[in-house]
């Protein structure tokens, strides 16, 4: 009489130790040597790329406050400049006269002036003093020494007194020259307009270029 198989027993499989560890490893392993040069790699493409494009758009992003500065220092010298007499030898008294004219045709137009009247000074530079009385007084540098390209003058105090505290680390190049070849009139002329150059030197941030007329009259 046939009788039914039973079943096997199911039994418990287990895995070889040795190959536990090994299955472990595998799946618990770092980084390779080929994935650590990849990021190094990677990494500094990126550092590259921040400092030629991101890092300079930080420093250039204060250019714009020192652009404001530069000119608001470069508007109150130039003013102060303007407003003095266009010679040394210019009538001080409301330039009822003008250095370099003609005493007989001023005075047939009821003008009191000296006789004969003065000429325009010829040599602007050598200038020392700070009363500054005509433009060319002010010739030289004025601030930080070391960025100077004129003769150094004294700090920014001498120039433009307490307004000197605001404008830290700045300097100022001042020079004056007659211009003869601007002006139509300056060609029979040549002492009639002299034209004030002005450099204001923030330091890192660049050098700021401004200039004016100041004529004989």
């Amino acid at each position: 009489m046939l009788q039914p198989v039973s079943a096997p027993t199911a039994r418990a499989i287990s895995m070889p130790v040795a190959e536990q560890s090994h299955q472990n490893y595998y799946y618990q392993r770092g980084y390779t040597l080929v994935e650590l040069v990849i990021g190094i790699v990677v990494f500094g493409v990126a550092l590259v790329l921040m400092s030629t494009t991101l890092f300079p758009m930080f420093a250039k992003s204060a250019d714009p406050h020192y652009e404001a500065r530069a000119a608001a220092l470069g508007q109150a010298v130039m003013t102060d400049v303007l407003a003095r007499q266009f010679d040394k030898h210019s009538d001080p008294n409301g330039s009822r006269w003008r250095c370099d004219e003609n005493a007989a045709a001023v005075r047939n137009n009821n003008i009191l002036s000296p006789d004969p009247i003065p000429q325009c000074s010829r040599n602007l530079a050598g200038v020392s003093h700070n009363n500054f009385v005509a433009v060319e007084d002010y010739i030289g540098c004025w601030g930080v020494k070391a960025a100077c390209t004129q003769d150094y003058r004294g700090t920014l105090d001498g120039l433009v007194g307490g307004l000197a505290s605001d404008f830290l680390g700045f300097s100022v190049d001042i020079n004056v020259v007659y211009d003869t070849s601007t002006f139509t009139d300056a060609t029979n002329n040549d002492y009639l307009y002299k034209r004030v150059d002005l450099t204001v030197n923030t330091g890192s941030f660049g050098s700021y270029d401004f200039s004016a007329y100041r004529g004989n009259f």
